[in-house]
């Protein structure tokens, strides 16, 4: 009896021993999923794809520097609430029926429908939105729910009050517990809008506090299985404030010629991103980064029309207009993925993609289904982010609301495919029929010429596959006005905002203006930009400063052209000017998009030794990069056939035992690297001596021994114990 108890005491120990040494390797079958949804972000609000010398958005670049970044990302409206049921429903707006952010009044709809009247001098009907996301739709955080993932909600929802808030779909945790549009009276605390959510500190941003919140939530379920995390900020979102320090600081920074000006919202986006920072530290001081997936995105374009202090809250420029417009800047948002264990290394898409395509892509990628009655619009992008091709699909969107904003259409679709754009304006042809915009986005990225009257085939071509859409998703359209009084609507206020919507300061029209505000150009092509205006002199004496892109030199070649050459570039990149006169210092800015030069990856190979005795291990530092930010393909090739060759990383440390019964005198590894068009290639080669005498025990075995060590004393400790009896 007194052996087998002992035998039992040191089979336990030696259990223990075992997993201490596999813990590390411990971890969850279903990855972790963290969703980072700004709010009114635009596309041009981050250091993502512009060198921008105002906002400061360090965490979302190191955020990109380890995951995939799409230069073409889209959502399926341009506004809030839409998107929000696009991205937990997989379906468009013209399926889920919401269409305009009105999730927060007291009327409940769960389907949409057709509205009964509109004002004379307006020729269509738009129908009636959804009110509440229908808690019967199968959401992504209910499909997760099911399959055991921990669910917290924390921010902005947007998509009802109970019975339809988080709680109701899906998410075990809701923080603020807020159904609002934005934070009712401010960012900063003490809050009057979040009842769960108790002030530690006055003057503490919300969106920092919910980072922190968030942080302490991941930190205490993390063990018990995977969690499904989203961090749904508030931020960019009205009302504008910030801390009143940080505004100062981006005071210092205000320029007249920078197309983005204003302080305050500057110091928004830096809150926006230091809540992004709170989070990233917390997945990397638990461990967690290798077994979490994490999507940023935006809910729609930044907005352009807003007031604070005199100013636009933000410019989507080079992207024409912003939020509530069907145009580039309302639904064009900074977006990356972060996928352990799909992807091995950063790299950029361009490839559009747009809101619906996360539902399907983060389900499969978790082998889990959806009923089959729950029909969705988005495809599984895994693929790209794994570095593959994927073949373009139309993106959708549909928004049959007229908000006189700046850019404003009235109800409207749109579909984007291989770099064209139609937008569809129901009801609103000259004299009848429907209104159409077609743009060639590969060389008219600002929206400035509408080819529809020219390219009709085109737009035909397009216009099936906006109506095929809209007849699959049974979507609820406008109708025709039969109140509309012929020849009342006003074509010249398309685009126009109303009063609520303007600035004193853009009804002055500068005296300067271009043949062309926006332009496409090669690396090392020359560009020139024509100048014209009413007064010529005006002309003679011209003021231009660059705001936007790697330095350029800028010269006036005559009295109304300037010329630069682009600079060489190796992903797309655009430069900003900005062009006033002595008469009129109100600028006109003058954007070029420029292409980037393909050029071959590099390779670096640096061994930590130049000699290696038979038995050890070599160990070699890799450098593999690409200016193109294209996936790179890494292979190793040896002198000796029986070496065991792992897959090498881009950058890092890379080991290779050596046989210790080789005959070798030395080894030789070409390191060879492929970004898809171009190669690359560098060779290393070493000494292979015989082993010193005596030699090293291997760490693994010193544990091991330890343990052993540990094992005999308790046995000896017990035996002491059973005599003593």
């Amino acid at each position: 009896m007194k052996h087998k108890k002992i035998m039992k005491s040191i089979a336990c120990i030696l259990l223990i021993a075992k997993c201490a040494i596999g813990f590390a390797e411990i971890k969850h079958e279903m990855p972790n999923i963290v969703f980072m949804l700004a709010d009114d972000l635009g596309w041009n609000d981050t250091s993502l794809y512009n060198e921008n010398r105002f906002y400061e958005t360090p965490n979302i670049q190191r955020l990109a520097e380890i995951g995939v970044k799409f230069t073409r990302s889209y959502t399926n409206s341009p506004l809030c609430s839409p998107t929000r049921a696009s991205i937990l429903t997989g379906q468009t707006p013209a399926r889920h029926g919401s269409t305009e952010p009105a999730h927060g009044s007291e009327t409940v709809r769960l389907t949409p429908s057709v509205n009964r009247t509109a004002a004379s001098f307006r020729k269509s009907v738009k129908p009636l939105t959804v009110t509440r996301l229908n808690t019967n739709i199968p959401t992504l955080s209910r499909l997760l729910k099911e399959r055991d993932y921990q669910t917290a909600h924390f921010g902005k929802w947007h998509l009802g009050a109970e019975p339809y808030s988080p709680l109701e779909h899906g998410f075990d945790v809701d923080i603020p517990h807020y159904e609002g549009s934005g934070p009712s009276g401010g960012y900063l605390a003490p809050w009057r809008f979040a009842p769960n959510l108790a002030m530690k500190e006055k003057g503490e941003h919300i969106d920092i506090r919910l980072a922190k919140e968030a942080s302490d939530w991941i930190k205490s379920v993390h063990n018990d299985g995977p969690f499904y995390l989203n961090f749904w900020t508030f931020s960019v979102h009205s009302p504008f404030n910030a801390q009143a320090e940080l505004v100062r600081e981006f005071e210092k920074k205000q320029t007249s010629v920078n197309s983005q000006q204003s302080a305050v919202y500057a110091a928004m986006v830096k809150h926006f991103d230091d809540s992004i920072g709170i989070l990233l530290d917390t997945l990397e001081k638990e461990n967690l980064l290798d077994s979490t997936i994490i999507v940023f995105t935006s809910d729609n374009g930044g907005n352009h029309y807003g007031k604070v202090d005199g100013l636009r809250p933000t410019s989507n420029l080079p992207l024409s207009y912003g939020k509530a417009s069907n145009y580039e800047g309302g639904i064009r948002v900074p977006t990356v993925i972060y996928w352990p264990n799909l992807h091995n290394q950063p790299h950029t898409v361009d490839t559009p993609i747009q809101s619906v395509d996360f539902f399907p892509t983060l389900l499969n990628g978790l082998a889990i289904s959806w009923p089959s009655s729950h029909v969705i619009d988005g495809r599984d992008i895994r693929p790209l982010i794994a570095g593959d091709i994927l073949d373009e699909s139309p993106v959708f969107t549909y928004f049959p609301a007229e908000p006189s904003v700046p850019g404003w259409l009235p109800p409207s679709a749109s579909v984007i495919l291989n770099g064209w754009k139609l937008i569809k304006t129901f009801h609103y042809g000259q004299p009848s029929g429907d209104l159409f915009h077609l743009f060639d986005l590969n060389t008219d990225f600002g929206e400035m010429t509408n080819l529809a009257d020219v390219l009709p085939d085109k737009v035909q071509e397009l216009d099936r596959l906006i109506e095929q859409h809209l007849i699959d998703s049974f979507a609820v359209l406008p109708r025709q006005n039969e109140n509309y009084i012929e020849g009342s609507f006003d074509y010249t206020q398309i685009g126009l905002p109303s009063e609520q919507f303007s600035l004193v300061s853009e009804r002055k029209v500068s005296s300067l203006s271009l043949s062309k505000y926006s332009s496409t150009a090669t690396s090392n092509e020359d560009v020139y930009i024509n100048l014209h205006s009413g007064n010529a002199s005006d002309l003679s004496h011209i003021h231009f400063e660059q705001f936007l892109g790697p330095e350029i030199t800028m010269e006036q070649t005559s009295f109304d052209t300037l010329k630069f050459t682009a600079p060489e570039v190796y992903v797309e990149t655009y430069i900003g000017i900005a062009i006033s006169s002595d008469s009129d210092m109100n600028p006109v800015r003058h954007y070029t998009k420029i292409s980037p030069v393909e050029i071959a990856p590099t390779i670096q190979v640096l061994p930590e030794t130049q000699e290696i005795a038979k038995g050890d291990t070599l160990v070699l530092q890799v450098d593999a990069q690409d200016l193109n930010q294209e996936l790179l393909k890494l292979s190793v090739s040896a002198s000796l056939r029986n070496l065991d060759l792992k897959e090498a990383p881009l950058r890092g440390t890379y080991s290779i035992p050596i046989p210790s019964d080789t005959s070798a005198s030395e080894l030789s590894l070409t390191f060879s690297v492929s970004d898809g068009n171009q190669d690359a290639s560098t060779s290393v080669t070493v000494a292979i001596k015989e082993p010193c005498s005596g030699g090293t025990m291997a760490p693994q075995y010193i544990v091991l021994f330890l343990f052993w060590i540990m094992a005999l004393v308790s046995f000896r400790e017990i035996t002491r114990r059973q005599m003593c009896r």
